[in-house]
């Protein structure tokens, strides 16, 4: 916040998906309380994410992978893409671009490696014999079948109001030069490129030595600009 570290977390994986539910218990086992809004890329956007954001009635300015690709025209005008669709929640059914309905089929479960279960709800399209618009739509030789995650659409659509809005746009931006200029202080500036200690638990303190100084250094920045504004 204002390009302070508050709070830090190591993790050995490739990926940021998984790390946001271990960070933020890091940020509440040192801030002792957990914060009102995240704002995070696409990395975080997952629905695990979302939902675990939600049981906390943390705001989530996060977004999802495909985020900037709904902007674009080729999206848009994308006959295959669901999200381009129409859902009957009563009759729990969806109409494509050229007015064939997707019947409910079934449903099935995905676990992740957390435990957090993916509820996803296969519809199959009776006939798509003779549609002007399959060979856009699909490369199946039989009919159209989605398989798609109510609840995670759900969570994109919360996802994009927020990240659309006033509020919204300017936190996204935001995060543009909170952390961002905080990394580049910290690999270019200050030149830490690598580790210089080994183990999980070492190099934990590592950071947190790195995150430490850092904040001295910021917070001696600003004394320094307020004394010279004083001056002036």
């Amino acid at each position: 916040e204002n390009q302070f570290i508050l709070a830090y977390s190591v993790h050995q994986r490739p990926t940021d998906t998984r790390c946001l539910e271990p960070h933020m218990e890091k940020a509440q086992q040192i801030l002792g309380k957990l914060p009102k809004t995240v704002i995070a890329d696409a990395g975080y956007g997952s629905e695990e994410n979302y939902a675990y954001l939600e049981k906390k009635e943390i705001q989530a300015v996060v977004k999802y992978g495909s985020y900037h690709k709904e902007k674009s025209k080729a999206w848009k005008v994308n006959v295959g893409k669901i999200e381009n669709w129409t859902y009957n929640a009563a009759e729990d059914n969806w109409t494509c671009l050229a007015g064939k309905m997707l019947h409910f089929r079934r449903e099935s479960k995905e676990v992740s490696q957390s435990g957090y279960e993916i509820y996803k709800r296969h519809y199959r399209s009776q006939s798509c014999e003779g549609c002007p618009l399959k060979e856009r739509c699909t490369k199946a030789a039989g009919d159209r079948e989605v398989v798609v995650s109510l609840e995670r659409l759900r969570y994109q659509k919360q996802a994009r109001e927020i990240l659309r809005s006033k509020e919204g746009y300017g936190l996204a931006v935001r995060r543009m030069t909170e952390p961002e200029s905080v990394f580049g202080q910290l690999k270019n500036n200050r030149g830490f490129r690598r580790f210089l200690l080994r183990g999980m638990e070492k190099v934990t303190l590592e950071v947190g030595w790195l995150c430490l100084a850092h904040n001295l250094l910021k917070q001696a920045a600003n004394d320094q600009k307020q004394r010279a504004t004083f001056l002036q």
